[in-house]
């Protein structure tokens, strides 16, 4: 297992030359993924004529340069790599922080009271204020020497 790992290293290592004349973009891709013996997922929206003529070069250069020239990203999960237009995952990237922001939103609040020893209450308040989440507050008790912490469950 670990030697074919090695060889298939190898050999995607290997420089490669390749030389399109308005070759469809999906074939290049198809190629490419033949080459690295990597399984590649194209979003629907991947189309055009590609032209280039290179010689030794490592494929993930090449695959990295027309990616770029294209306006395309990659995503790498095990032997798939999936390709698509850079705001198309941008998008994804999107969704997923409001996905895990509304997730955050939804978590019950939490209210602790933490009494000091060694040092004022509101000394410290400002200081912890900087650690909590957007829905967190922080109360300092003078009386007691206390803060009062309100935010979600760590």
């Amino acid at each position: 297992m670990i030697l074919s790992l090695v060889l298939v290293a190898l050999l995607a290592q290997s420089p490669i030359s390749v030389d399109f004349r308005d070759a469809d973009l999906r074939d290049f891709f198809t190629m490419m993924g033949q080459t690295a013996s990597v399984n590649i997922v194209l979003h629907p929206a991947v189309q055009g004529k590609i032209t280039l003529e290179v010689h030794d070069v490592s494929w993930d250069v090449l695959l990295d340069v027309v990616l770029k020239n294209y306006g395309l990203s990659r995503e790498t999960q095990g032997n798939v790599i999936r390709i698509v237009p850079t705001f198309v995952i941008e998008q994804e990237y999107k969704q997923q922080a409001a996905v895990e922001q509304a997730r955050r939103n939804a978590l019950p609040l939490e209210t602790r009271i933490v009494v000091l020893n060694y040092a004022k209450a509101t000394d410290i308040a400002p200081i912890v204020s900087k650690l909590l989440s957007p829905r967190g507050s922080v109360i300092a008790d003078a009386r007691r020497n206390a803060l009062i912490i309100t935010d979600i469950a760590p």
